[in-house]
């Protein structure tokens, strides 16, 4: 397994050789963002210029049932837009760090739209399901925290409720900290449903956690060492060489940690639909 130092190392070494194509796809990340903002703002005009401009009124969506329909509607479009678009973007960058032409996936991927966007959704709502669920007992428990905190004060304050509120405080840390692991523990499957499509997301999952048992030092390791870059991402300009630096980064120390496992069925793929298309 390759230390923080060696990944980078490897990284700008793939990089110096992919560097067009590297920003052609965070350039293409960027843009499908700003066309929501700007889609965002267009409605907001428009909406504005008939009189409906209560609609953007933050206050108006725990009020009027409509608007909390809207509002709800809108944000699950754009979630599952950006899901796809960020299915679409890693399985990219894993043909860049893999030295091979991502113009054929995409072309692959656009021409099997429907499919794709039925994986990148499955596989998004699978995996959001699970941390969802394995979140529940420390927002219970913060919960309980808040709730302590506001019905008791310091001359009510006895030797069982300080227990209790002590035990919440614990194990709120406690299952953070495994909670972040739990996470961490699932890295790995939306990387085996890009490699594979035709995987069962559960057994990614699976597998994943298989595969990162002994690897979590390495993995928030390499977290921590590009976390130090993250102020730099407000000047915009630096996201362009930082991105694609941390996406190579990344997907060395993922193909590092599945080993023999990694076995990308895409290029197999292409070359069937392509032989069939003519």
């Amino acid at each position: 397994m390759l230390n923080v130092r060696e990944i980078k190392q490897s990284a700008r070494t793939e990089l110096n050789k992919q560097i067009g194509g590297s920003l052609t796809a965070t350039l293409h990340m960027v843009t499908n963002v700003c066309m929501i903002l700007l889609v965002e703002f267009g409605l907001y005009l428009l909406l504005n210029k008939f009189g409906l401009g209560y609609y953007y009124n933050i206050r108006n969506v725990f009020k009027m049932p409509w608007v909390t329909l809207m509002w709800g509607l809108q944000i699950a479009v754009i979630v599952c837009f950006l899901t796809y678009q960020r299915h679409v973007n890693r399985r990219l960058f894993l043909d860049i760090s893999m030295g091979r032409d991502y113009i054929l996936t995409r072309q692959y991927i656009f021409a099997h739209t429907n499919e794709f966007i039925r994986l990148s959704l499955r596989t998004s709502l699978v995996l959001t399901f699970m941390k969802l669920v394995m979140l529940m007992p420390l927002l219970l428990s913060s919960y309980m925290i808040y709730r302590w905190s506001m019905r008791n004060t310091t001359q009510s304050l006895t030797s069982w409720g300080l227990f209790v509120f002590m035990f919440f405080i614990g194990f709120t840390i406690i299952w953070l900290a495994v909670y972040i692991k739990y996470c961490a523990s699932l890295a790995l499957a939306p990387y085996i449903m890009s490699l594979n499509p035709r995987t069962n997301i559960f057994d990614a999952c699976d597998l994943s956690a298989k595969l990162m048992d002994g690897h979590y030092g390495d993995y928030f390791s390499l977290i921590r060492s590009f976390a130090i870059y993250l102020p730099l991402v407000v000047l915009v300009y630096p996201f362009f060489l930082l991105y694609p630096f941390w996406a190579a980064s990344y997907n060395i120390m993922i193909k590092e940690i599945m080993g023999s496992y990694w076995q990308d069925k895409m290029p197999s793929m292409i070359r069937r639909w392509q032989k069939y298309r003519k």
